[in-house]
């Protein structure tokens, strides 16, 4: 059974605005770190399907070959952008996993339960830091309406609700924290994990004044 997942890269230039002063220039290559490593960490599960949603201005970032199915959209908002793809997916799928790429803990555990999830025909929801939504699954023969923005996750557990739709709610450390402000990038530098966003972080800021550097942001 196949779970594909759906992973949205919004524009580069205006992604990861709070980090600007932080890493000025490196800020695409952080990105594309998130990428592969998401990537990497998903191409462990044969079950699953990678569809990558973004703009075609992003195409000349994207190193080659990578190992997914690239969805192109040009809507305004985040939202918009994704009930395009998941517009696409209902034409073969019966489910959907949304996950955001800023989520530099995330590992096979959090990918399993999810999976575990969906074979029982449940959605699921993650909170993560700030109120946000940090996955997403989804039945695809059903009424939903994203509500990716502030406080996502209160709403996104009020649309299951509304809706009649069986949902758990995945809670986990692991998925919990996003990587968005300065704070969030001492959070990866201080826990070290095996990743090529971490090692790309450490690369930027060395450790002998990443703390007094980050922390005064």
């Amino acid at each position: 059974m196949t779970l594909p997942v759906l992973l949205p890269l919004k524009s580069v230039n205006f992604s990861k605005s709070r980090l600007n002063e932080v890493l000025g220039n490196n800020k695409k290559y952080l990105i594309i770190a998130l990428l592969e490593d998401m990537i990497s960490l998903l191409q462990n599960f044969p079950e699953v399907e990678i569809y990558l949603l973004t703009k075609k201005e992003n195409s000349e970032i994207l190193p080659n070959g990578l190992p997914v199915k690239i969805i192109f959209e040009d809507e305004v908002d985040l939202n918009g952008a994704l009930e395009k793809g998941i517009t696409l997916l209902k034409k073969k799928e019966n489910k959907v996993l949304i996950l955001p790429l800023d989520l530099p803990f995330i590992n096979e555990t959090d990918i399993k339960n999810i999976i575990s999830i969906s074979q029982n025909g449940c959605g699921s929801v993650s909170p993560s830091s700030r109120g946000g939504t940090s996955a997403l699954l989804l039945p695809l023969d059903v009424n939903f309406k994203l509500q990716f923005g502030e406080n996502s996750f209160e709403k996104h557990a009020a649309e299951f609700q509304k809706n009649n739709i069986s949902f758990k709610i995945l809670n986990s450390d692991t998925l919990f924290y996003d990587l968005d402000t300065p704070e969030d990038v001492l959070r990866v530098l201080a826990i070290k994990p095996d990743t090529s966003t971490y090692n790309l972080l450490k690369d930027i800021i060395p450790e002998s004044d990443n703390y007094v550097t980050l922390r005064g942001k």
